[in-house]
């Protein structure tokens, strides 16, 4: 017998010194009074566990209220849990051999899996066999399979119908292979067995009327053939069996409500449970919401932000809520199992791991040393994505962080890992794995460093028991691969629900539509009520006839099963509270939506309701938040001294925007690197500059002119060759010789279709230096430059080239005040200055579209590079009369962007903001938030 006892604050505690919850026996049972204990409550069989528990609680509550001080637990168990209790009970008194009872009873994973198994045996000689989905096939099998044990369809009905299609024939085929494998071996599914545990309580077995003279059910809104069947049974011994209702109550009429939208929906029913909270804290409520699995998320971050702003911290994140969800969230939607997943998968495909998954599980906690090494390990996935490709192995990985040792717990977890990988074999039985998996998680330091949480510790050990029901599928699966085995594992976590235990009994429920409340309630406040969503639209199971689902009526079957579905559940809900409302979206996107049948006809709620508010929103000026407005566009002034790196890009970025300039240069910020398995375009970009280097070091265009097509591809096949070589030298991972063959042709034909243009040049020249590094003050800020090129005209002037490989440059900005591309511009006017400089230019280097372009003081040096004269399109004469007056306009604009530097200007300002396009901290410039004050200042 089960015993509860209430202290002086009313919380439900086990009589003696052990705390138990509703529903758990005393374990000192014993020592109770029998004289003060209530009459045996009635057994309740439920339609699900969540219905068994708010029974319980609800019975407790009443138990309180009357000043009772022990009582008996209300003997409330799903249909399920009392099948089995009552077989097994009556296994252990004899009433039943151990050899009546089936080998094995299938759980929902182990008949899937079955079903899967069956049908891949029958697509076995099917040409296209792979691409049939065997996972739903194998679902709508199963529930095909249900359907007709529940619902008492005969396969005979079936081959009799008119409308039997091939779908259904094979079908029946997959059914009959099913069974003669559970036959073979003894198993049963779930349905097959709740037939034989209804046929043993036929015979007597468990002496029922003795132990029930009455027996409720209760949420069963449709009962099929198979549980009308055991309440004949029950009722056949006698039993009386009757539905559980809910104390009566005076109810006003419902009322329903048009709202704009689903997210409308969501804030209106936050504030109305606020509000009737904060009426009347004792309050019994629920919102009931169709679509809970998908606005979990969303009602959960409002319920938050309206009734715990505090859980926004993260000491404060399990705080004990007000509210509990009927509906949990996947097991694999658990950060801390997410974690475990993904570090099986890593090891399952160690091979060829990429470098966004691995970087995902560097900077993600729960493993290694996720919180001494946290630092290190942003700073080493940042090394890994400059020095090695986009798909890498897991040994790669592990040597580079040992060789780095920057981050030695990792090293040494990864290095573990990989041992005991190294060690297994490569196929084995799931309960092999479950152990070798338990070991590599210990072995991957999985949970991490930190104490686990109480709804992480629930988290993990629901892990657990998924991991090792994995031990009894060795029948169905046989041997397997660690990449399978990590595949079924994470298939069970998606289908597990979990939801952590709840402290106490939280006044408001969030319940899904076909969830009936275990007690009356104060109020209740329904969602969804549009024509689409309810009565649910028919989904009749694609295996089995139309006409045979309608003539039967299982769930689904048809419009007219779905409204007697509906209008059952309908009238629990108006049954269950005094207030209801009934809320509908007038309309989803840009779709015009229409309201329910079923609430049509009640009255409108004619009050505006409110609407709950995020955080976010809660400290906007129209709430009343005052915001501190400080102006911000100026930085610390550049100390003496000070060293800023960039070179041209600082000047480039604060020319652009001040802001870029000041974030990236200054304070240092970098954008991830995107690794690519090969070269990426910038690494491709530098072996041009470096092999047009190696040829025209020391030469002329006399050198050029000389050469034949012949010669000139050798001289380039040269200087390739010795490009490619000192670069593979630099890298962590060296390139393939059959790579870097094709990476050679590629240089080869590229580079020698660029230097057939140079042989158009006019005007005899002499490379005087390649990547030339100058050191340069520019009103006091050190930049260091590298000028790609330097050519010598016969009059000692020069020409300045650097180099392009991507994007064609536009050097039309040079006339403007800020000089958005100055790389040249400072070459020519400042860092060349005790030089004649004739002629400044960009070297388009790219397949098809090789050109000169730029401006010279003549017009005869460069392909179809114009002087001034020939630009005034650009240079306009009254503004730029000759050359020299050009080299003063970039003189004066480079030292007036140079001097904002060093006044700290940082403003977040730009005229285009497609000038943008290659911002590395462009988040950090937070342009949505800035065009939504622009707007908000336009419409003020």
């Amino acid at each position: 017998m089960r015993v509860f006892c209430v202290d002086e604050k009313h919380k439900l505690t086990a009589k003696g010194e052990v705390l138990v919850s509703v529903g758990e026996p005393d374990c000192v049972g014993n020592r109770y009074n029998p004289n003060m204990i209530e009459e045996t409550p009635p057994l309740i069989l439920c339609s699900t566990s969540r219905l068994a528990r708010s029974l319980q609680l609800a019975h407790a509550r009443s138990q309180i209220a009357a000043g009772v001080e022990r009582w008996q637990p209300l003997n409330a168990l799903t249909l399920k849990q009392w099948l089995d209790t009552v077989i097994q009970d009556a296994l252990l008194c004899g009433e039943i051999a151990t050899d009546q009872l089936p080998q094995r009873v299938l759980d929902a994973t182990e008949e899937r899996l079955l079903w899967e198994r069956t049908i891949e045996a029958s697509l076995a000689q099917e040409v296209l066999k792979d691409l049939f989905d065997t996972g739903g096939m194998a679902s709508a099998a199963a529930e095909a399979h249900a359907l007709m044990q529940g619902w008492g369809i005969q396969a005979s009905t079936l081959l009799a119908s008119d409308q039997l299609s091939a779908e259904t024939r094979q079908f029946l085929h997959w059914r009959e292979a099913f069974q003669n494998i559970c036959n073979k071996e003894n198993w049963l599914e779930t349905v097959r067995y709740t037939d034989s545990q209804i046929a043993a309580l036929a015979k007597g077995v468990g002496r029922l009327t003795v132990k029930y003279p009455k027996i409720h059910y209760a949420g069963f809104d449709r009962i099929d053939l198979q549980q009308q069947r055991l309440f004949d049974v029950l009722s056949a011994q006698g039993i009386r069996v009757e539905r559980w209702q809910i104390a009566a109550i005076q109810r006003a009429e419902p009322m329903q409500i048009k709202l704009p939208d689903q997210e409308a929906e969501c804030r209106a029913a936050v504030a109305w449970a606020a509000e009737q909270l904060q009426t009347n804290p004792e309050a019994r409520l629920a919102i009931v919401v169709p679509e809970l699995a998908a606005l979990h998320e969303r009602l959960e971050n409002l319920l938050d932000d309206a009734l715990h702003p505090a859980a926004i911290q993260a000491s404060q994140a399990e705080l004990p809520r007000c509210y509990d969800f009927s509906l949990g969230q996947a097991l694999s939607a658990q950060p801390l199992v997410a974690m475990a997943m993904a570090l099986l998968q890593l090891c399952g495909r160690r091979r060829r791991v990429t470098q966004e998954d691995f970087g995902h599980l560097l900077l993600n906690r729960y493993w290694s040393a996720d919180m001494t090494e946290a630092d290190a390990r942003a700073q080493f996935d940042a090394q890994l994505r400059r020095k090695l490709p986009q798909t890498i192995s897991l040994n790669r990985i592990t040597s580079f962080a040992e060789h780095l040792a920057t981050v030695p717990k990792l090293a040494a977890n990864l290095h573990a890992a990989i041992s005991l990988l190294d060690a297994q074999a490569k196929a084995a039985l799931p309960s092999d794995w479950v152990a070798m998996l338990r070991q590599l998680l210990d072995a991957l330091g999985w949970p991490g460093e930190r104490s686990l949480s109480s709804h992480e510790f629930q988290a993990q050990q629901a892990f657990y028991e998924a991991l090792d029901s994995l031990s009894r599928l060795d029948a169905l699966l046989g041997q397997m691969s660690l990449a399978n085995i990590v595949k079924h594992l994470t298939q069970s976590c998606r289908e597990q629900i979990f939801q952590a235990r709840t402290l106490g009994d939280p006044p408001l429920q969030i319940l899904g539509l076909l969830e009936a409340p275990g007690q009356a309630l104060d109020a209740v406040w329904v969602m969804g009520m549009n024509d689409h969503i309810w009565p649910p639209q028919p989904r009749p199971n694609p295996l089995l006839p139309a006409n045979v689902q309608r003539n039967a009526g299982t769930p689904n079957a048809d419009c007219q099963v779905q409204t007697e579905f509906a209008q059952a559940i309908h009238q629990r809900l108006i049954q269950s509270a005094p207030l209801l409302i009934f809320s509908w979206a007038e309309k989803e996107a840009d779709r015009m939506l229409r309201i329910s049948p079923l609430i049509a006809n009640y009255p409108a709620l004619t009050n505006e309701p409110a609407m709950a508010l995020t955080l976010a929103e809660q400290c906007l000026p129209e709430q009343g938040f005052q915001p501190q407005m400080l102006d911000d566009h100026m930085a610390p002034l550049v100390t003496v001294g000070e060293h800023i790196p960039g070179g041209t890009g600082l000047l480039k970025a604060q020319a652009i925007c001040p802001a870029w300039a000041y974030y990236q240069y200054r304070l240092g910020a970098r954008k991830l690197e995107t690794p690519v398995d090969g070269l990426d375009p910038s690494t491709r970009g530098n072996l041009v500059h470096m092999v047009l280097q190696k040829f025209w070091q020391g030469h002329d265009s006399a050198y050029l002119q000389a050469m034949d097509t012949e010669q000139r591809l050798v001289a380039l096949e040269i200087a390739a060759v010795h490009a490619l070589t000192e670069f593979n030298a630099e890298r962590v991972q060296a390139l393939p010789a059959n790579f870097m063959l094709l990476e050679q042709q590629r240089l080869v034909y590229l580079v020698d279709a660029w230097l057939q243009l140079e042989l158009t040049r006019p005007a005899p020249f002499s490379v005087e230096a390649c990547e030339f590094q100058i050191n340069l003050t520019i009103e006091g800020i050190q930049v260091r430059l590298f000028i790609d090129r330097i050519d010598a005209l016969d009059d000692d002037s020069l020409v300045i080239i650097d180099y392009k490989t991507g994007a064609r440059p536009d050097f039309k900005n040079w006339a403007e005040a800020r000089i958005i591309e100055p790389q040249l511009p400072i070459y020519a006017a400042l860092a060349l200055t005790d030089h004649k400089v004739a002629a400044v230019c960009f070297a388009r280097v790219k397949s098809e579209d090789h050109a000169f372009s730029g401006i010279a003081n003549n017009a005869d040096l460069l392909p179809k590079v114009y002087d001034i004269n020939g630009s005034r399109k650009i240079f306009t004469e009254e503004a730029f009369p000759d050359w020299p007056a050009v080299l003063e306009h970039w003189r004066k604009s480079i030292n007036a962007i140079a001097q904002e530097i060093k006044a700290g200007v940082a403003a977040n300002r730009f005229a285009d903001e497609a000038d943008l396009k290659y911002c590395e901290v462009l988040p950090l410039l937070r342009l949505p938030e800035r065009l939504l004050q622009m707007e908000n200042s336009a419409n003020s």
